[in-house]
């Protein structure tokens, strides 16, 4: 077939008739393909991404006023579907990277170095939290905020040698608490 087609063509073809899709396929699939091989550099997934097109052109002939139009819509359709396959190749083996680099990695180092401390630190929150009131105050003042025992004897009105006290008890309670972790102090 040659470039030229008769202005009627379009209407013909926006009206559903089934002998113009094959026509406008004939004409235009090679070069497209051509187009998408040379974007892609792979000639198979290049003819899916036409093929498509010529589904997505017959769903939308309605859209179409003239062939230029047509022309337009399928060349940049081509060139915008082999970016987007691209893009999509890109972040899918950077994924699979991604997967690769952690299925390659200690898994028994992640869950020990990830998962675990998040469950022994809930586990002494949950037993920090479970101390006496004063004895749990001087323990978060002390260990948590860094304060010295003078500063929070101040703090509570109370004798350092009290504070000294409240520490030596909360630590010997959560002791009770984590008898492996007897390191505590």
């Amino acid at each position: 077939m040659s470039d030229q087609k008769p202005p009627n063509a379009v209407i013909v073809f926006n009206d559903g008739h089934s002998h113009s899709l094959p026509a406008l396929h004939d004409e235009y699939y090679p070069a497209l393909c051509r187009m998408a091989d040379g974007l892609l550099g792979d000639l198979p997934v290049a003819e899916g991404i036409v093929t498509e097109l010529f589904d997505l052109l017959w769903k939308k002939r309605q859209d179409f006023e003239t062939l230029q139009n047509l022309k337009a819509f399928l060349y940049l359709s081509t060139r915008n579907a082999c970016l987007n396959y691209l893009r999509k190749s890109q972040r899918d083996s950077q994924a699979k990277s991604g997967l690769r680099r952690y299925l390659d990695s200690d898994h028994e180092g992640f869950v020990l170095n990830e998962i675990i401390p998040e469950e022994v630190l809930q586990q002494i929150h949950t037993a920090v939290e479970s101390l006496p009131y004063q004895c749990r105050q001087v323990f978060k003042m002390c260990y948590l905020e860094g304060l010295s025992n003078s500063e929070v004897a101040e703090r509570f009105r109370l004798s350092v040698h009290t504070i000294k006290n409240h520490k030596v008890r909360a630590i010997g309670l959560l002791r009770l608490k984590f008898p492996a972790q007897s390191s505590l102090a």
